[in-house]
């Protein structure tokens, strides 16, 4: 049932702008980190001022662009399309976020991708290579990390309107990297959890420094293994709570 609900939402976004952002956003990424080399602020790298901007805040303004275009679809129409079927609406927004998720998925898949180009330039192909599966894993981690911010931001677009929304994920991520992330705070703000993930898997502080070898500030595996978990866990519980949201809200409306 899910899978037709899943397809139904696919098909709003064909030839979109929702579709094309899964390019857009990495080629706006990489211009970013280029203009950050080149005024000396990206030290650690071109690789490390990407997974630096991607944590803090492009992948939460990702995040926040792509649930605005799946709420603008409905709202055009004045919930009109949803009001006329006989349809589960708490399946609807897990539709939804599955939707945003895959795409997210997929813009991750590509900045690995871009990040084995960039260090067979810099490194040589074979070393590279020998990475490839790590920088899959690390980018793979950060989209873990990211997951719970869709259901939430679904919910916060429609309740503050999009330029609210923007503001307040812009100020939460880049205060959750910069003043949670390196503390034991971090388990607390979902927000910091990229910039925590980014700092173990990637070696890169948030002011895209590269960390010491053995720092205190890199988890070992057991806390990367909870911090996986609380965010998995998380992603479902704000999912299930905000799809219940969604079906009174839009009935209201």
């Amino acid at each position: 049932m899910l899978q037709a609900y899943l397809n139904a939402e696919n098909l709003k976004f064909k030839h979109s702008l929702f579709r094309k952002l899964i390019l857009f956003i990495p080629a706006a990424l990489i211009l970013i980190s280029l203009v950050f080399i080149f005024v000396g602020i990206g030290l650690g790298g071109f690789s490390s001022a990407m997974v630096c901007n991607w944590c803090m805040p492009i992948g939460s303004l990702s995040v926040m662009f792509l649930c605005h275009l799946v709420n603008n679809k409905d709202q055009k129409h004045g919930y009109r399309t949803l009001y006329s079927l006989p349809i589960d609406l708490k399946q609807i927004f897990i539709a939804k976020t599955i939707l945003i998720a895959l795409n997210l998925l997929i813009i991750s898949l590509l900045l690995s991708f871009i990040t084995v180009i960039a260090e067979s330039i810099v490194s040589g192909l074979f070393i590279a290579l020998s990475h490839s599966d790590y920088y899959l894993l690390g980018y793979g981690l950060l989209w873990l990390s990211l997951l719970w911010q869709i259901p939430f931001c679904l919910f916060l677009d429609q309740k503050v309107g999009f330029v609210a929304a923007v503001i307040i994920n812009l100020f939460a991520s880049a205060f959750g990297g910069l003043f949670f992330s390196l503390t034991p705070l971090f388990w607390f703000f979902p927000y910091s959890w990229p910039a925590r993930f980014m700092v173990t898997l990637f070696g890169v502080l948030p002011n895209g420094l590269l960390v010491n070898g053995g720092s205190r500030l890199i988890l070992n595996p057991g806390a990367s293994a909870l911090l996986v978990l609380i965010s998995l866990l998380t992603s479902l519980l704000l999912t299930v709570l905000f799809s219940r949201w969604y079906r009174k809200q839009v009935y209201r409306k």
